[in-house]
């Protein structure tokens, strides 16, 4: 009777040995998901050996600067990154910081790693072109820029009116006043001071020849928390003039959410150089030609990476506000914006220690 017992617990021992080994094993099987992360960030403010990231051509830019405005990015592995394994999306999933999204929820399956990195670089290119727009208006420096319509937005009020190609001159508003498109800012900056319904005219130029186009405005279906005003329905290019050359160092980044921080850095070159009072505010969010900060994406992962890189202060995009409650890394502090105005009246108060009233992103969500 003991050599039957024995050869079954034999059995069950090899069984057990298969099935652990079939469970490491599996812990290595390539699975489609990407793993977002916390990426390195960059002082904007710092340079490169003796190579600024941020050079400005002119006689105002100062370059004895304090303090540090870092822009964060997010480590992507996965998709078309990539290959991850099943054993890394299971620890990716309790680390805490990490997040873990199927790849087909977040790019094409027939994208390749070459396409997705010149569009990544694209997008950064146009970041910095905007930044630089958008900083140098706000500051009040002539910044000219002519508008061409690439189409209407599925749809809205202008499909069918606008064609790809028109030149937009002007936009003539409810009240009769006609806004000469002479700025990148402007019409950007025009609908958020316009109720959806609005009746408008666009002025275009098309073939040579000067056309009204009546129209009006609508609010999409999707819209940001922050969101104010009402939307054209129309996607526009600017061929942007700035008053003198603002040149960006960085390689090996991609994407388009370190636009406000670009353009806080080239302020801070304007304005003499102590925007921050000696303080490292890490931040993100796109922005606009009318300086609007938009929302972006792996806003939890930066702000961690933020932190880890000695961040004491974070600027986020108001519209990001439903996603940082509740994730922000203990000792590290939140300060929503919505515009650019919003993120230099941050920095004050963040140098000064005026900071009785600051927002909050509960307050955001909250609706206060």
């Amino acid at each position: 009777m003991i050599i039957p017992r024995m050869r079954g617990r034999w059995r069950g021992a090899v069984v057990g040995i298969m099935v652990a080994a079939l469970a490491v094993a599996a812990m290595f099987i390539p699975v489609p998901y990407v793993i977002e992360s916390p990426g390195p960030t960059y002082d904007v403010l710092g340079a490169q050996g003796d190579i600024p990231m941020i050079e400005v051509d002119s006689t105002d830019a100062s370059y004895d600067t304090s303090g540090q405005l870092r822009m964060v990015t997010v480590a992507n592995s996965g998709g078309p990154f990539s290959t991850v394994t099943l054993g890394q999306v299971l620890l990716a999933k309790f680390d805490g910081v990490s997040a873990v999204t199927p790849a087909k929820e977040l790019f094409p399956e027939d994208i390749t790693t070459e396409e997705l990195q010149e569009l990544s670089k694209a997008q950064m290119t146009q970041s910095q072109s905007t930044a630089a727009a958008a900083a140098l208006d706000e500051l009040g420096y002539p910044v000219k820029g002519v508008i061409t319509i690439e189409g209407a937005v599925s749809g809205s009020p202008a499909e069918g009116k606008v064609e790809e190609g028109d030149i937009l001159r002007a936009i003539i508003t409810p009240d009769q006043v006609r806004h000469e498109v002479d700025r990148p800012s402007v019409p950007f900056a025009l609908t958020r001071d316009l109720e959806p319904g609005s009746a408008i005219t666009f002025v275009v130029e098309r073939e040579g020849k000067e056309l009204s186009i009546p129209s009006q405005t609508y609010k999409p279906d999707r819209v940001p928390l922050d969101f104010k005003g009402s939307k054209f329905g129309v996607y526009l290019t600017a061929k942007v003039e700035l008053p003198f050359d603002v040149m960006i160092h960085l390689e090996r980044v991609g994407g388009p959410s370190a636009g406000t921080m670009f353009a806080l850095g080239i302020i801070d070159h304007l304005t003499g150089g102590n925007t921050t009072g000696g303080k490292i505010v890490a931040g993100t969010g796109s922005i606009g030609y009318d300086g609007q900060v938009q929302a972006i994406g792996g806003i939890v992962q930066k702000m961690h990476g933020a932190l880890d890189d000695g961040a004491q202060w974070f600027l986020a995009p108001r519209s990001n506000c439903d996603e940082v409650v509740g994730n922000v890394p203990s000792g590290l502090e939140v300060w929503p914006v919505s515009t650019l105005s919003e993120a230099r009246a941050a920095l004050e108060a963040i140098k000064t220690g005026s900071l009785g009233d600051r927002p909050t992103c509960e307050a955001v969500t909250s609706g206060k």
